[in-house]
């Protein structure tokens, strides 16, 4: 089989093997379709699945004829093999396999092999798996769809007439899907590489690439035929590769007079299973994922050469897995959505269409109608949310315009806190709340936005809020305002949230802050636990009711359908199922959904190659995910509070759950206020238990550094990394990795050395400029796991455990924390280590000039006497100095090309530019500075490198227009 996508004159040469075998026996998955949450999953369309995988070995050596068959000189891997696996059209118990083995062949300077084109993958996969013989081939034979069916009155060929009008032959709707499409659809030619290499070599005979990807519609995507890119037409979703939009493509036939037209989909089980292994989906489909004995998985090329059949075994079970995964998700021969979120969306989109007795789901769930264009817009263009924008719709009215935007400024991601570190040597509990999300968002009002009236019932300006004023409903009383408070000392966890420096910071007062925008059960909390909250504007929203008056829950409904579908599949198929897995997933997936482009995230468009917002959901809801988080972080913080008035320790707390000293049955017996109640409601109408938390783990040696970073040694304890990367070797969640990390934060006496492994994104993937080839590269640096100060640790009280490692005692402090008094306190207290850091030329990062760690007290003491420093009055002034002289220094840095910031040079407005300066915990410097930092008057400032490094290496390693994990 030869393909000339590199050469006509010397065309690339492959080998193509085939097979037949039966299917794996499979349970019960028929039944599995007709649940009705599984049911409604899908779009209702067909399509031909071709799972697909490919085996290649890594190399690193440089070849500069490489460039002329569409790689990099700088060869980073070699394709051993491409593996494609498809339902037998004629027998459905049956599979067709096909194994394309790149062969040596004979270029202009000697043997050489070469990757292949997407378009001769796609082709030799239609011909040997036989799928012309697929029902939906309508109109094909074996040489593929007659030319002549596609001309017109006027005898011209018009190949849109396959995918839009009726005629003897149709296209061939295909979804190619594998696990990890990073890995694998990377795998073709390169032909604009391959171009660029020619116009190089000759000039006077250069052809010129064109700039675009092709021609975008609302339907489908056709790529450029002259360097077609499949690359282009992908996004990065679910951890997986996939394509948005289907991408038309007419291949050739047999010969001039026929062609295969089809329209692709891309898909990726990375996307459809909650990035789980591809031995997983294995297991849970009944087809197992083979071993390769001995290391030759690192030499499949040689694997190949000595054990072919072995080889081809292994090669083409990973590509059954694929196919067979979202077979048993979706059905045979049925097109696969998006991700498996999507797929949960859709669901809970139709759950609700269906409860909605008046108006349409976009304008009694969301507040918004399609855009009509012939109709001025309800907000400007500016002012417009990137979430309802993409998908063409607009608030209603103005009204609803307030709220959304409203509600979209009030959105805040779970609580995470550290409050108390050290050795708990008594017994702790790691609890969870039972279906944390599911669950609040099953408690929630709707809000009436259909209301003659508008949605806001309210609107209340320099107000100072009270408890009376959430009458209707309590903590679920639809309110979002713009609020300042002060807590009274005595509160322990205070519960409204302040963005410092990228993460949520509880302080005890809002401070010189203006405020902060919040939802109705922060607030509600906030004046039960006795704060003074005054609302500088805020809006009541009106309840939506049924009508006997009931507040309306449109979730509730969705949600229970998933959950009682996942506590059926638990009974006919088995706790740990495949089926009550996937189920799992859609259960938890729609928060994610409901929140989609609330905060205006934006990510990597190859097609046009910017990066651009992505857009929201089919069930993306401000008002719906704001109060979702907030109720869970209300929940969550009243149960704290509660718990330290009753003398308990609870040392950290992570969005859904905290590790606390009290039992189940203490803290299952909280009132919390008035919102247990609420909570446990909602759970006995969703499962008919109220039973409201689990336990996940249990220890007596409890070590805690920081949020997200706790240690147990004692198998089923507790073991959170802190995001650390484990050497190679050690099997997570083992035993030795929990004697490794317990050992390695005991002992640690200063920043951490790393070395891992990292693959390049997906903007390093699919841009034209610099292609990088999907192959990891070892990255090492120093890494610390120290508490981030979220709150105020403090020196009263700490004391100290000694802890034997080896024949060696190492001390651990145990230090309590409080809130910080305001914003500006936190923002200092989490300054004091960034003067130990300097900037090391040779490693082209910085590196602590002095310790980090806070593990001993003498430790501990001396970070409270730099933080006592700080805060000081005469300490604050002096501060202050130093940060405006640094802000400035990075800036006539930046501009006279000392450094290089790349979102200080972006394309977005220079004041949203300047405004991130302050989430680096520096002051904005004015337009005007910015205007004359290249003038020579500015140049004679004396710009500190050594002082402005820690801080320009933090603006390299973080841009501050993408999410954060605190946003998640």
């Amino acid at each position: 089989m030869e393909d000339t996508a590199t050469s006509k004159k010397h065309p690339a040469r492959f080998a193509v093997l085939t097979r037949t075998i039966d299917r794996a026996r499979r349970s019960g998955t028929g039944g599995f379709g007709t649940y009705q949450s599984v049911a409604a999953m899908g779009s209702g369309t067909e399509s031909v699945v071709i799972g697909f995988d490919t085996e290649f070995v890594g190399v690193a050596e440089t070849d500069p004829e490489r460039a002329w068959v569409g790689e990099s000189t700088d060869v980073a891997r070699r394709i051993v093999s491409y593996q494609f696996a498809a339902i037998d059209p004629t027998d459905e118990t049956k599979l067709r396999l096909v194994v394309v083995l790149p062969q040596t062949y004979d270029g202009p300077l000697g043997p050489r092999q070469a990757r292949l084109s997407v378009e001769k993958a796609l082709g030799i996969a239609i011909e040997h798996l036989g799928l012309h013989e697929h029902p939906l081939a309508v109109g094909w034979g074996a040489q593929g769809a007659a030319r002549d069916d596609v001309k017109d009155s006027e005898g011209k060929h018009r190949p849109n007439r396959w995918f839009t009008t009726k005629v003897d032959s149709r296209a061939l709707p295909i979804t190619l899907v594998a696990h990890l499409q990073h890995a694998d659809l990377t795998t073709f030619v390169d032909r604009r590489k391959a171009l660029d290499t020619w116009n190089l070599a000759y000039p006077d005979r250069a052809r010129e690439a064109p700039s675009r990807a092709g021609w975008s519609g609302y339907r489908g995507r056709w790529l450029d035929s002259d360097v077609p890119d499949i690359l282009r037409a992908v996004i990065s979703a679910s951890a997986g590769m996939v394509s948005p939009t289907p991408v038309r493509m007419v291949l050739d036939g047999a010969n001039w007079w026929w062609a295969r037209p089809i329209e692709l989909s891309i898909r990726d089980t990375m996307a459809q299973s909650g990035a789980q292994p591809l031995r997983a989906l294995g297991e849970a489909v009944g087809v197992p994922k083979q071993e390769v004995p001995d290391d030759w998985i690192t030499r499949m090329d040689e694997y190949l050469a000595k054990h072919p059949i072995g080889f081809m075994d292994y090669a083409a079970n990973d590509a059954v897995i694929a196919l067979e995964y979202v077979s048993q998700v979706y059905g045979d021969h049925k097109s696969v959505p998006l991700t498996l979120p999507t797929a949960a969306a859709r669901v809970v989109r139709e759950s609700i269409t269906c409860a909605i007795e008046k108006g349409g789901f976009n304008s009694v769930f969301g507040g918004l109608v399609k855009v009509d264009k012939k109709v001025d817009a309800i907000t400007s263009v500016e002012n417009q949310l990137d979430y309802y924008r993409k998908r063409e719709l607009q608030p209603i009215d103005g009204s609803a315009a307030t709220w959304i935007h409203a509600s979209a400024l009030a959105f805040r991601g779970g609580y995470n806190m550290s409050a108390e570190l050290g050795l708990f040597e008594q017994e702790t509990h790691d609890l969870d709340l039972q279906s944390c999300y599911p669950t609040s968002s099953s408690t929630i009002w709707d809000v009436d936005y259909l209301h003659p009236d508008g949605v806001i019932r309210k609107t209340v300006n320099n107000q100072q809020l009270k408890l009376e004023d959430f009458q209707e409903g309590g903590p679920l009383t639809p309110f979002v305002g713009f609020v300042s408070f002060e807590f009274p000392e005595g509160v322990a966890f205070p519960c409204l949230p302040v963005p410092v420096e990228g993460s949520m910071i509880y302080p005890r007062t809002s401070g010189d802050a203006r405020g902060v925008w919040a939802v109705g059960p922060e607030v509600w909390l906030a004046l039960t636990l006795g704060a003074t909250v005054t609302c500088q504007i805020g809006h009541f929203g009106r309840t939506l009711r049924d009508e006997e008056g009931t507040p309306s829950r449109l979730l509730r409904g969705a949600y229970k359908q998933l959950l009682d579908d996942r506590s059926r599949a638990k009974r006919e198929y088995g706790p740990e199922s495949f089926q009550q897995g996937v189920l799992k997933l859609m259960a938890n997936a729609p928060y994610g959904k409901l929140a989609q482009g609330v905060m205006g995230q934006r990510g990597w468009d190859a097609w046009a190659q910017e990066r651009d917002a992505v857009g929201g959901s089919a069930i993306t809801s401000p008002w719906h995910a704001s109060m979702t988080t907030g109720l869970v972080r209300a929940v969550l913080l009243a149960t704290l509070n509660q718990l330290h008035d009753l003398g308990y320790s609870t040392p950290s707390c992570t969005t859904d759950g905290f590790i606390t000293d009290a039992r189940l049955d203490v803290v299952d017996g909280l009132d919390l206020y008035g919102l247990g109640d609420l909570w446990r409601e909602t759970r006995e109408a969703l499962t008919g238990s109220r039973s409201t938390w689990e336990e996940k783990h249990t220890q007596t040696d409890l070590l805690n550094v920081t949020t997200r970073a706790n240690f147990s040694r004692q198998p089923g304890g507790v073991l959170a990394h802190g995001g650390y990367k484990l050497p190679e070797g050690i099997e997570k969640d083992s035993q030795e990795d929990r004697d490794h990390m317990y050992e390695l934060m005991v002992t640690r006496d200063g920043a951490l050395p790393v070395t891992m492994k990292v693959f390049p994104s997906m903007q390093e993937l699919t841009r034209t400029e610099n292609r990088l080839d999907f192959a990891p590269k070892t990255v090492r640096k120093q890494q610390t796991i120290e508490f981030d100060r979220k709150r105020r640790p403090v020196p009263e009280g700490m004391t100290a455990h000694m802890v034997m490692i080896g024949e060696k005692v190492y001390e651990v402090a145990h230090v309590h924390t409080v809130p910080w008094e305001s914003p500006a306190d936190a923002e200092l207290g989490r300054s004091v280590d960034k003067g130990l850091k300097r900037w090391d030329d040779e490693l082209g990062e910085p590196v602590w000039e002095r310790s980090p760690v806070r593990r001993t007290r003498e430790q501990w003491n001396d970070y409270f006497e730099r933080l006592e420093a700080v805060l000081d009055e005469d300490g604050r002034v002096a501060e202050a100095e130093r940060r405006d002289r640094i802000s400035k220094g990075i800036v006539i840095a930046h501009r006279q090309e000392i450094i290089h910031i790349p979102w200080l040079s972006a394309s977005r407005p220079l004041a949203d530019r300047l405004d991130a300066f302050e989430e680096f915990g520096l002051p904005r410097p004015r337009e005007r500075f910015w205007s004359h930092a290249r003038s020579k008057a500015e140049r004679q400032i004396d710009v500190d490198l050594d002082a402005i490094a820690p801080y320009v290496a933090e603006m390299l390693a973080i841009d501050p227009f993408e999410p954060t994990e605190e946003g998640r």
